[in-house]
This record gives C-alpha cells, structure tokens and sequence, in this order.
C-alpha cells in the first residue's frame, strides 16, 4: 500500500484550495490561463463507490460520490466519453471544464453509482472484465477481504436502460504488459465479442486494465484497432491536451482528491503552477502538501503510476 496523506495535509490542502476558489483568484487564473491558450479535458476514472470498505485508491463512499457528483454537475461541461474522442481527433477548440466518467472492473456497488449518476444527468463509461460479470469470482486484490459482489447482466443491462455506455476490460482482466501477442488478442476480441452477444450493443471502447505504463506491451497496441475498438484507456497521465496521440487517452484516478475544493481546482487546470514550482524542489525538507505524484495506495496488485 503507498503512502496515506495525514488528516491534517488533507486539511490544509482542502483549506487552500478553497481560498484559491472563494476569494476569486481561481476564476482570474482560469480566464488568463485560457487568454494564452491553456486547452485540456479530463476523463475521470472510479472503481467503488461503497460504505462496506474504508476508502482507498480503488474506493469512494457514497456520500463522497453524490457530492462529487452534484459539483461535476453545477461546474463542468460532463460529456460522454465518445465526445472526448471526437473532440480530439477532430482538431476542434477544447471546451472549458469539460470532462469525461469511467468506471472500471465491473463491482456490484457500480449499478447505485449509476443511478446516482442518471439522477444528475451525468453520462458514463462502464469497462466490464466479461470473466467476472454474473459469477463469484473474486480480484486478487480482494482475496481474504468481506465480498464485494459482482455485477450480473441483468444489471449491465439495466445500466444500458439508464443510458450508459459498456466498454471491455478484457475477459480475465489481464495484465497485457505479460502475455504473449495471442493472449493479448484473445483477450481484447473476446471479451467485445462477449459484450456485444450478451448486450446487443456495439462496444466501441477499451480500457486495458491496471493501466499503467508497462501495463501494455507497445507492440500490442495496433490489436486495439484490430480487436475492433475505436479507441482504447490507461490509468494514469492526467489531462488530455491538444496534439495528444488519440489512440490511448489518459484518465485521472478521483480517489486521492480528498476534497471536493482540490478536485475541483485541480480539474480547473489552475494546480499546474504548484506542481511546477514542486518539481524544482524549493521547499525540499517541508511537509509534502502537493506532492509532484501521488503516492498511489491502490493494493499492489492493482497499482498504477500516480497522477500529478
């Protein structure tokens, strides 16, 4: 497990960025930032939403998660994730404080999110391991934990209803970065073809899961387009800006903001100055109230490369 930001850094850090926000500076920084050219989006990434399980880098509870929700609504622009494409490939002007939600690795606790979700209108992407949906297996991650159940079809299609997109996830949630060329096919045709027998839906997306760097082998990456998908996630790399390589987006894990004022902030793209200054270490020696990465404290066998 990485390393847990004290209470009182969270504190400190909520306290600040509040500031940032009420007195006004945060909207300037935002008006100058887009005045010289600053464009990005950002698609976010959740796997929990439960109260059965302290949070974590896979967990949010539910509380957390309507609030966060009620923010992204009155103060973004939330899209489907097939605009955050479109808007890429096509060149066009980012639009501000615009952002994308996915879901990955198919919990039970993932069809109340959805309903959470459609009561404030918010669009999402679901990326299902099909190995999992409708049986008992369990994460290695989870092993020795209380159960946490997993979703049936019955309620991926429910979700469908409620207007949300299904994406793959592999069938084993596979870690692509150590299989051979054949597994790594397997895997990502199976698993839509799955998908889309069982939904009667196209499945136009694919997240390859862990989502690090080395989670992927390079030499794998024209399957994504030969398994039949139109784009394909990682899990790590932050905001998506203009000239980005539009086959593999990044996505930016919503765990470790421990407010909604830093998750906001941050998403505002207005952060990008402390991190700077962070990375060149004039306050070496000090409480590490903005780290230059988080640490990531999702289990270690489900890490990924920590977001800025």
């Amino acid at each position: 497990m990485g390393t847990i930001m004290p209470d009182w850094m969270t504190l400190a850090r909520a306290t600040l960025c509040r500031a940032y926000k009420y007195t006004g500076v945060l909207s300037v920084h935002e008006a100058i930032a887009r005045a010289y050219g600053r464009r990005f989006m950002t698609i976010l990434l959740f796997h929990r939403v439960t109260d059965q399980r302290p949070e974590d880098g896979l967990t949010i509870n539910t509380a957390r998660f309507r609030r966060i929700c009620a923010m992204l609504s009155r103060r973004f622009e939330v899209v489907p994730l097939a605009e955050v494409f479109r808007i890429v490939r096509s060149g066009e002007e980012m639009p501000k404080r615009t952002v994308a939600i996915t879901f990955d690795d198919c919990y039970y606790d993932n069809l109340a999110a959805a309903r959470v979700l459609a009561e404030y209108g918010l669009p999402a992407t679901f990326f299902l391991p099909t190995g999992y949906v409708g049986t008992e297996r369990v994460f290695d991650w989870d092993r020795g934990l209380a159960p946490m159940p997993n979703l049936s079809w019955d309620d991926v299609k429910s979700m469908i209803r409620m207007g949300f997109e299904i994406g793959s996830h592999t069938v084993s949630h596979a870690n692509l970065g150590a299989v051979n060329m054949d597994q790594a096919r397997e895997e990502m045709i199976a698993s839509r073809n799955t998908l889309q027998d069982r939904l009667g839906i196209p499945v136009r997306w694919f997240a390859y899961p862990f989502g690090g760097q080395n989670h992927l082998r390079p030499e794998f990456v024209p399957l994504i387009r030969e398994a039949g998908y139109d784009g394909a996630l990682s899990a790590f790399g932050g905001f998506i800006r203009p000239g980005i390589d539009d086959q593999i987006l990044p996505r930016e894990a919503v765990p470790y903001f421990k407010s909604l004022a830093h998750l906001e902030v941050y998403l505002s793209g207005c952060l990008h100055w402390i991190y700077a200054l962070k990375r060149s270490k004039p306050f070496e020696g000090y409480p590490n109230l903005w780290p230059t990465e988080y640490q990531s404290d999702f289990p270690a066998s489900h890490s990924l490369i920590g977001s800025r």
